[in-house]
C-alpha cells in the first residue's frame, strides 16, 4: 500500500502584497457663473474616495474622485462668504510587488494636505497631496496535511494552528432619502454653503446568511440665512439607518468586518407647509462592504518518521497574516486654543472642523502607543468690518497608550482614527475651547510562517551495523525533546518513557541520562 496524505482544504485570504504611495493631484477649479469672483480663501478642504480599482501585474490602478469644499470672501462690495462645492476625477497606479490579474485590492485614500493659489478671480489652482494605502489579496484553497496513511509504524507529530477561514464577502448599497427640519429658533435657508456627512455609531448584528448593519449619519450644514443680515448659521442633524447585507454562510459563530463608505450626497432647501424654506431634502448614498470569516483550529503535520522505512518529506513555506485581536478605544482631547494676534478677534464661533492624523504607532509587549494630532479649522465671525469671517487652523497633539494583552513587538497593527464628535465654546475674543471625542480601532495582525508538508515518499534504510547494543545511554542536549531523540534512534516516545520510568508529563533536562531501547535500523 502506497503512502497517502490526509488533507483538510480551507479557503483563506492570502496577502500577496501591500504598499503605500503619495501623489500630487492638480486641478483648476472654476468659480461658478452664479458666484462672484474670489478675493480671499477662507477654507479649502476635501474628501477623497475610490470609485473603482483594478489589480494588474505588480500594480493597482485606482480610479477615484476628490470632492472639494471651498469657502471664500467675494471680490465685490458685499465681501460676503460664498462657497464652491465641486468634484474632480483622477486615476493613479500604485506599484504593488507580486500583484496579479484577478486578485482583489483594498484601497484606502486620504488627503494629507492641500495647497492653492487664486490665479484670477474666477480660477483657483489646487494641489492635493493624496496618500494611498493598498493591499492586494487572493482567495485560495489551501491544503493542510494532517496525517499519513499506508504504513502501520508511522509516528506523527502535529501542530495545532489557528487559521482565519474566509466564508464570503459582499457589497450592499444604501440610499437614504429624508426631509429634515431646521431646528426651532434657526432662521430659514437662503443658500447652503457647505455640508459634511460622516457615519457614527457603527454597529452590526449577524443573522443567518445576512449581516444587519446599523449606524447614524451625522450631518453638519453651514448656510446663509434668509434674514436682514444674511447671517451665517450652523446646524446638525442625525439620521439613523439600517442595511441588510446578504452574506452566504454567515452565522453567530463568525467574525465579520463591515466597512462604511459615503459615496455621494446632496442637500437642497425645501419648503415646509407654510411655504418657507425650513426643510432640508437629504439624498445620501452609502456603500457597505462586509467580509465574514471563521477562526478554525487545524491540526497540521509538522514531522513524521517510520520505524521500518525511511520517510522523505518535501515541505513548502506557507506565510499568512492572522488577526490576533481587535481593540476599540476612545481618546478625549480637550484644549484651549489661543488665536494669535495676526488674526481678527472672535465675535462668534459657528463651526470647528476636526480631522485626526497619526504620526507614530509604537508596539511594545502588551501595549500600543499612538502619537498624532487633531487638525482643527475654527470658522468664526470676526470683530472686523473689513474681514467679517475668518478661519484659524491649529493642531492639538495627542498621545495614548492602549493595553492589548496579546500583542508583542514582532506583530503589526492597523489603526483607524475617526472623530466621533467635536464640541467647542468661545472662552474669550482670542480663545476657543475644543473638546474632541476620537474613536480608535486597532487590529493586531501576526504573520504566521509554517513549513507545510506537500509530499512524502519512502525508501529502505541502509544497514550500518548488524550488531547494535541492547541499550544506548544518551546524554540530552539543550535543544533536545522526546520527539527528536525518538526519531534519531528510530524508536517511539512511549518506548523511551517506559524504559526510563517516566510519566506522561515528564520533561527532559540538559545533561539528563536517557536509556534508548534497541532498534534494528538507523536513520540517515
Amino acid at each position: 500500500m502506497s503512502l497517502e496524505l490526509v488533507k483538510e482544504t480551507i479557503k483563506i485570504n492570502n496577502l500577496m502584497g501591500e504598499d503605500t504611495a503619495q501623489t500630487v493631484i492638480e486641478n483648476d477649479i472654476i468659480v461658478p457663473d452664479t458666484n462672484p469672483d474670489a478675493n480671499r480663501i477662507l477654507l479649502i478642504d476635501g474628501e477623497v474616495y475610490e470609485r473603482s480599482s483594478e489589480v494588474l501585474q505588480d500594480k493597482v490602478a485606482v480610479n477615484g474622485a476628490i470632492r472639494y469644499k471651498i469657502l471664500y470672501i467675494s471680490d465685490d462690495d458685499s465681501h460676503k462668504v460664498r462657497s464652491i462645492n465641486t468634484s474632480n476625477d483622477f486615476s493613479y497606479s500604485v506599484d504593488v510587488l507580486n500583484a496579479n490579474f484577478g486578485q482583489k485590492a483594498n484601497v484606502k485614500c486620504d488627503i494629507e494636505h492641500i495647497d492653492y493659489e487664486i490665479l484670477y478671480g474666477r480660477k483657483i489652482q489646487v494641489k492635493a497631496i493624496v496618500k494611498f494605502d493598498v493591499k492586494v489579496c487572493e482567495e485560495v484553497e489551501k491544503d493542510f496535511v494532517n496525517n499519513i496513511t499506508g504504513l502501520e509504524d508511522i509516528e506523527i507529530l502535529k501542530d495545532n494552528i489557528d487559521v482565519d477561514s474566509v466564508l464570503a464577502e459582499n457589497n450592499s448599497y444604501c440610499n437614504v432619502n429624508e426631509s429634515i427640519e431646521i431646528p426651532a429658533g434657526k432662521p430659514t435657508i437662503k443658500e447652503i454653503l457647505r455640508s459634511d456627512v460622516k457615519v457614527a455609531g457603527k454597529d452590526y448584528k449577524i443573522s443567518d446568511n445576512k449581516i444587519i448593519a446599523k449606524g447614524d449619519l451625522n450631518i453638519l450644514t453651514l448656510y446663509i440665512a434668509d434674514d436682514e443680515d444674511n447671517s451665517i448659521q450652523f446646524m446638525e442633524h442625525e439620521l439613523p439607518f439600517t442595511q441588510f447585507i446578504e452574506v452566504q454562510g454567515v452565522n453567530d459563530a463568525c467574525e465579520c468586518e463591515v466597512d462604511y463608505k459615503v459615496l455621494n450626497y446632496s442637500f437642497k432647501p425645501e419648503e415646509d407647509n407654510d411655504g418657507e424654506l425650513r426643510n432640508l431634502n437629504a439624498e445620501i448614498e452609502l456603500m457597505l462592504k462586509a467580509q465574514a470569516y471563521e477562526k478554525k483550529k487545524v491540526d497540521v503535520l509538522s514531522d513524521a518518521y517510520s520505524l521500518s522505512r525511511k520517510l522523505n518529506m518535501e515541505q513548502k513555506p506557507f506565510k499568512t497574516k492572522k488577526v490576533v485581536d481587535k481593540e476599540r478605544n476612545q481618546i478625549i482631547i480637550k484644549e484651549t486654543v489661543f488665536i494669535d494676534g495676526g488674526n481678527p478677534e472672535i465675535a462668534e464661533v459657528f463651526n470647528v472642523l476636526s480631522k485626526p492624523s497619526m504620526l507614530e504607532c509604537n508596539i511594545g509587549n502588551g501595549n500600543v502607543t499612538l502619537e498624532g494630532a487633531v487638525i482643527n479649522s475654527i470658522l468664526y465671525v470676526a470683530n472686523n468690518s473689513e474681514q467679517p469671517i475668518s478661519c484659524y487652523d491649529c493642531e492639538v497633539p495627542f498621545k495614548q497608550n492602549v493595553d492589548i494583552e496579546e500583542i508583542n513587538s514582532n506583530m503589526n497593527c492597523e489603526v483607524d482614527l475617526e472623530v466621533e464628535h467635536c464640541n467647542y465654546s468661545m472662552v474669550s475674543a482670542n480663545e476657543v475651547e475644543i473638546r474632541v471625542i476620537m474613536n480608535v480601532c486597532i487590529k493586531v495582525i501576526n504573520t504566521v510562517n509554517l513549513p507545510l508538508v506537500t509530499k512524502v515518499s519512502e525508501s529502505s534504510f541502509e544497514e550500518k551495523n548488524s550488531e547494535c547494543p541492547s541499550v544506548t545511554i544518551y546524554f540530552s542536549q539543550p535543544e533536545d525533546n522526546m520527539w527528536k531523540i525518538a526519531k534519531k534512534y528510530s524508536t517511539t516516545v512511549d518506548n523511551i518513557k517506559k524504559i526510563n520510568n517516566m510519566c506522561e508529563d515528564d520533561n527532559i533536562l540538559p545533561g539528563q541520562q536517557i536509556m534508548i531501547p534497541r532498534r534494528a535500523d538507523f536513520l540517515q
